[in-house]
């Protein structure tokens, strides 16, 4: 990690994001997951979510990002993070992206150790692989992995979406074929900070 904070890496410009998820399914209701990250010019990453690790609970991550590519591009994101709330812990983290074409992988993922006696650490990791049909459309797959106590719970599905410049809409159905089913409809705004 300290490896990484420190290396040579810069962007052009520093860009942030707002993501705003909502689950909806018949067993937990509604609940809402925004994300806020910004990245600065050298890769510096950080991030801030709600309802992410468990509900009421706020999580900020840090760490750098690293890119690079010819015939595909990728940026991979370590990080460390802390929580408090339902669930208090540190986490260890990464996010990757690559693209080749019109494919893409993305994918979270985080061992958390909880610092509440009663409460188990958990390794989650969020994975889509996905196609851009045309410019304003994009479609794919994605797997959820949970793994706590022992128990794991891998959860497959699908997602729709639309994108216009800064803006997409994704969709996802989780165990579309069982009535387990559920949905997480996504809402999110990318910027970037540009030089004067």
């Amino acid at each position: 990690m300290l490896l990484c904070m420190f290396s040579g890496t810069a962007f052009t410009q520093a860009k942030s994001g707002i993501e705003n998820y909502n689950l909806l399914s018949q067993s937990s209701g509604y609940v809402w997951m925004p994300v806020a990250h910004y990245q600065s010019k050298k890769g510096i990453y950080t991030e801030l979510r709600y309802n992410y690790e468990d509900i009421q609970t706020l999580s900020f991550f840090g760490g750098k990002a690293l890119d690079g590519g010819n015939m595909f591009n990728y940026t991979l994101t370590p990080m460390v993070g802390i929580s408090f709330g339902r669930f208090s812990g540190l986490s260890l983290a990464a996010n990757a992206d690559l693209e080749w074409k019109k494919f893409y992988l993305s994918s979270q993922t985080q061992y958390s150790i909880a610092t509440k006696p009663g409460v188990a650490d958990f390794l989650f990791s969020w994975s889509e692989i996905g196609y851009n049909i045309t410019e304003k459309f994009f479609g794919g797959v994605a797997i959820q992995y949970t793994l706590q106590q022992g128990e794991k719970i891998a959860e497959t599905g699908f997602v729709v979406g639309l994108s216009s410049k800064n803006v997409s809409f994704p969709v996802y159905v989780f165990s579309p074929f069982n009535t387990g089913r559920y949905f997480v409809v996504g809402l999110n705004y990318e910027f970037d900070f540009k030089r004067k």
